[in-house]
């Protein structure tokens, strides 16, 4: 069973391996923050942010002298450069998790509001990715699932910018719930969303993309693969 379960998951993770979220570094996500916050405990400030500086080059210069793509970790490098920056505008070392907390309840509401007016963003994530037809995602046997899965992801996030925001002058507790929310349990909640996804589509009995495409009439035997 567990196997099972383990290919079904890299299964999907491949799905979403384009993703931003399926790529974030281990240095911009875990290592770089709780490094962070570590010296700031015994350094100054300003010693923090160069230190940590440090450790973002000297980890992009190996990454070249290993020939590595460069990528996302030059997306990662630019995000932690931001978040030094602000902690040094903010002047504490709390600001290092600013960009993370706006992001994150930026996309909650983003999500909210688009749950509340009948356009869940899981439908343009996932219409993104497999080019299937909006029709199909807005039938009123298909949209459910998908309202749900997003539903999960504002609770999600929403919880997530609020717990940072509540804890905001305590940046131990921040990069606890950093680690605690790094990537990889990201993912896990993506796949384990995209199989709940799956399985409400057929609970919901609607068509398939390819029975939409055809006009065929119901009975229908409903999505069987890809959410």
């Amino acid at each position: 069973m567990f196997n099972s379960f383990k290919k079904k998951f890299q299964s999907i993770k491949k799905d979403y391996q384009d993703l931003p979220i399926a790529n974030e570094n281990f240095i911009d996500a875990i290592l770089a923050p709780v490094f962070f916050v570590t010296i700031s405990r015994f350094q100054e400030l300003q010693t923090s942010i160069l230190l940590t500086g440090a450790l973002i080059v000297i980890t992009l210069s190996y990454r070249i002298f290993r020939k590595e793509s460069l990528k996302n970790s030059l997306i990662g490098v630019a995000g932690t450069s931001i978040a030094l920056l602000i902690a040094q505008i903010q002047g504490s070392a709390s600001g290092f998790f600013l960009p993370g907390i706006i992001r994150d309840l930026s996309i909650a509401a983003i999500g909210f509001l688009s749950i509340l007016f009948g356009r869940p963003f899981t439908i343009y994530t996932s219409k993104s990715i497999r080019g299937w037809p909006l029709d199909w995602f807005l039938h009123k046997n298909v949209k459910p699932a998908y309202r749900e899965v997003a539903v999960i992801w504002v609770l999600f996030l929403g919880i997530k910018g609020l717990l940072q925001l509540y804890f905001f002058n305590s940046p131990e507790i921040l990069a606890v719930i950093k680690l605690a929310t790094s990537n990889q349990t990201t993912i896990f909640l993506l796949v384990m969303t995209y199989i709940y996804g799956q399985r409400r589509l057929l609970k919901l009995g609607g068509p398939s993309v390819d029975e939409f495409l055809n006009k065929t009439p119901p009975p229908w035997s409903s999505q069987q693969s890809g959410f």
